[in-house]
């Protein structure tokens, strides 16, 4: 799988999880959490040398800023291959 690939696969996974993360439900809230904080650490695993670790407490906490992230990381990609 390429590295552009792989952010896809993070990207749609991450945003069939967006409704959960709004759940009422705290059991399907924190479910949905631990999944979204697996996936910020797939890609930040994945893109060491591209993106800086600083910018995983961010993403963390931030889901809009997550998607930005993995959109620009896409274009990093497209522009240096």
């Amino acid at each position: 799988m390429t590295p552009i690939e792989s952010i896809y696969e993070i990207q749609s996974a991450v945003l069939d999880l967006q409704q959960y993360l709004q759940s009422k439900d705290k059991v399907v809230f924190y479910r949905a959490q631990e999944r979204y904080e697996q996936w910020v650490d797939r890609f930040f695993r994945e893109n060491v040398n591209v993106v800086e670790p600083e910018k995983r407490n961010i993403c963390l906490h931030d889901f809009d800023y997550f998607l930005k992230l993995l959109e620009s990381t896409i274009e990093y990609y497209q522009l240096n291959n």
